[in-house]
């Protein structure tokens, strides 16, 4: 366990120490919690927009995994596994909980920031608190600390005692009720670079720790030393409470600052702007088997920007050109350097470009531009915002007749072998498991929008196989996965034929069958109603699945089910997008998931989940209902150079089976929803890229 931990938090080392190469924003001290802090007790002050920190912290009464996110400018979310020494919360000597902090008021020159936090709010309260602090820089070196404390930071010895021995449940009626506490502390820059003193005093009485033995209180008073490198990593040394020593360790990556500095990618395509007395005859449209001549020189040219053709069609004023994107992860850089390419290969009578992507043989959009505006606004301070103020978004239309289709398109054969790594974090057996190995995976695309998929692996080393499978009420739909990675050593992923279409302009259509995924196979059906130019969408999904056996080879298990939601999508801003998934689940019980993801421009995402359904608290176990926080990390972030393939990392607090969905691919949400207006407004900065 500890090699896997050093493992993975050795990964995101790396990539801080590069990251802040680029000049990274100064970031607040982290606490032991891995939260903005002083020692035990939190401030006031919000890490960096979009940075996710990952902390290791460890003392004689307990051991913290901590990954943090800065979600929005003011608020942060946390997820922590806990090892508690000496010391038990309802019989376990492990914990897993939820922070979360909102800054009321920023700092100003005259007035400090003030925050309002909650602490272990979801689980089964052994570092249960709520507080509200404030925070101020009296000098350019010296910040202090000053808050009020409610639940374990009282200044109290009552110990609260949840109302759900399984946890998960928050209970609001004991949130800033009860005794108060007073806590403060000083943190001091030093003249030695990196170097940070700090000293508090605690309003937390550790009394389920004292009453265990596991500590001595014997001073409210705590001390520390923290020394940065690059403001990306830190290391802390602390005195607590007049008895033990305490380590830290943290490090983090912002989204924002990609580890290399600049990209490796090749440039666009200069814009060719017409001259002042540009000829806007139209005789050229009546050469025979232009649109023929314009393919091929629209292939030859996208090719180099890495972007394929799949349609042209040209007229007098207007031409429109159906592209396929499998470079860039930006969805409006691919638009950009397409109408680039546009302005180099047509006559300069083509006022109006019509720019089409083309998602898995479907239309997903079109995006309709001026070639007056691309000439314009090239150089100009504020070119991006007019822009995307100027360009038209609209569901995409049927081809004119003499369109001029790319040969040679279908069928095409794709395969690849990669390795790849499977994460499980903060289950009840510790706090990451992992494995690793080999994927071969192989796309087979017959027609447009008719493709055979699938992916073998083989898993060479790990432990995620060793899990003990937790108890459970319900069937045993994902609580059994330890045993997926035992028996399925050399496993089928994934094999399935998949139809996607568009039954009217505003609707997409899905049909999955075969091995959905490694625990299910059968029938997937979708239907999704989404205007390009709207920020919201409805869709409606219904399956039947059906268990596999253990070794992920080609035989089912007896349990089978049908399962669908209907869906309800919204972008609530450019980068910030909701979800409502109402239905019924794989083990057959009813309810919702709400999903709320933080979008950025170079593709990385950073969410918060939770799902409810009728499954009662004793049979879902430990946890009472699904919560989780998840992240996706675009490679093309780490290298800098464009690609579309991307990690995602699941941190969900147990795998149950209440609330289990079918992991499908090509969900249609997902797959068009970067094309229209919320996804290209979201990355529209890269559209000069």
């Amino acid at each position: 366990m500890a090699k896997l931990v050093k493992a993975a938090f050795g990964g995101i080392s790396v990539l801080a120490m590069t990251a802040g190469m680029a000049g990274a924003q100064q970031a607040p001290s982290l606490n032991l919690y891995g939260n903005s802090g002083l020692i035990d007790m939190p401030s006031a002050e919000p890490q960096p927009d979009g940075q996710v920190t990952g902390t290791i912290s460890g003392s004689a009464s307990d051991r913290k995994v901590t990954l943090s996110f800065q979600l929005t400018k003011r608020l942060s979310a946390s997820f922590r596994y806990s090892e508690l020494n000496d010391w038990t919360i309802a019989g376990e000597d492990n914990d897993r909980s939820f922070d979360l902090q909102f800054q009321l008021l920023e700092e100003s020159d005259t007035l400090p920031g003030v925050a309002i936090g909650l602490r272990d709010f979801m689980g089964q309260g052994a570092y249960g608190a709520e507080y509200l602090v404030a925070t101020k820089a009296v000098h350019p070196k010296l910040r202090l600390t000053a808050g009020l404390g409610w639940g374990r930071l009282s200044n109290s010895s009552t110990v609260r005692v949840g109302a759900n021995p399984q946890g998960g449940v928050p209970i609001t009626k004991q949130w800033f009720d009860g005794d108060v506490g007073v806590f403060g502390g000083l943190a001091w820059t030093t003249p030695v670079k990196g170097l940070t003193l700090k000293a508090e005093y605690s309003s937390d009485e550790y009394t389920r720790e004292v009453a265990s033995g596991a500590i001595e209180r014997k001073s409210p008073f705590n001390f520390g030393m923290e020394f940065k490198r690059r403001d990306n990593l830190s290391f802390g040394l602390y005195y607590l409470h007049g008895s033990e020593v305490a380590l830290r360790f943290s490090t983090a990556i912002n989204p924002k600052r990609p580890p290399a500095v600049g990209t490796r990618e090749r440039a666009p395509l200069p814009v060719i702007a017409r001259p002042v007395n540009y000829s806007t005859g139209t005789d050229w449209a009546n050469v025979p088997d232009y649109n023929v001549t314009a393919q091929q020189k629209f292939a030859t040219v996208l090719k180099e920007q890495g972007l394929a053709v799949e349609a042209v069609a040209v007229n007098g004023r207007s031409a429109e050109l159906r592209l396929r994107n499998d470079t860039f992860n930006s969805s409006a850089q691919a638009i950009g350097r397409a109408a680039r390419a546009m302005a180099f290969v047509l006559p300069h009578s083509v006022e109006e470009f019509v720019i089409t992507p083309v998602v898995n043989g479907v239309p997903a959009s079109s995006v309709v531009i001026r070639r007056s505006d691309l000439e314009r606004l090239e150089n100009d301070v504020m070119g991006t915002e007019k822009m995307l103020d100027r360009a038209v978004i609209r569901s995409a239309e049927s081809l004119p007749a003499g369109s001029v289709f790319a040969p040679d398109l279908y069928p095409d054969f794709r395969w690849t072998i990669a390795p790849f790594v499977s994460l499980s974090l903060f289950d009840g057996s510790g706090p990451l498991r992992a494995s690793a190995g080999l994927r071969a995976s192989a796309d087979y695309y017959i027609a447009p929008g008719f493709s055979f998929s699938g992916s073998v692996t083989q898993r060479v080393f790990g432990n995620q196989q060793d899990e003990t499978p937790p108890p459970s009420g319900l069937p045993r739909v994902r609580t059994d996965r330890a045993l997926y990675k035992r028996e399925g050593k050399t496993a089928l992923e994934s094999l399935t034929a998949d139809l996607m279409f568009k039954p009217a302009p505003d609707f997409f259509g899905r049909v999955s069958v075969g091995y959905l995924e490694p625990m299910f196979g059968g029938v997937s059906t979708e239907l999704l109603w989404k205007p390009a130019n709207q920020n919201w969408g409805l869709g409606a999904e219904v399956n039947y699945a059906k268990q596999r056996d253990f070794d992920q080879l080609f035989g089912f298990q007896d349990y089978d089910v049908v399962t669908g939601h209907l869906s309800a999508y919204w972008s609530v801003t450019p980068g910030l997008d909701a979800q409502l998934d109402v239905g019924r689940y794989l083990a057959g019980d009813w309810g919702a998931t709400l999903s709320v993801d933080r979008v950025f421009a170079n593709g990385w995402t950073i969410g918060a989940y939770a799902t409810v359904t009728d499954a009662s608290p004793a049979d879902y176990g430990e946890g009472s209902f699904t919560k989780g926080l998840r992240m996706s990390i675009p490679l093309s972030w780490g290298i800098g150079t464009p690609n579309r393939k991307t990690y995602a990392i699941d941190m969900n607090t147990q795998a149950r089976d209440g609330g289990a969905r079918l992991n499908v691919n090509n969900r249609l949400f997902e797959t068009v929803s970067e094309y229209q207006r919320p996804g290209l407004e979201a990355g529209w900065a890269r559209f000069w890229r």
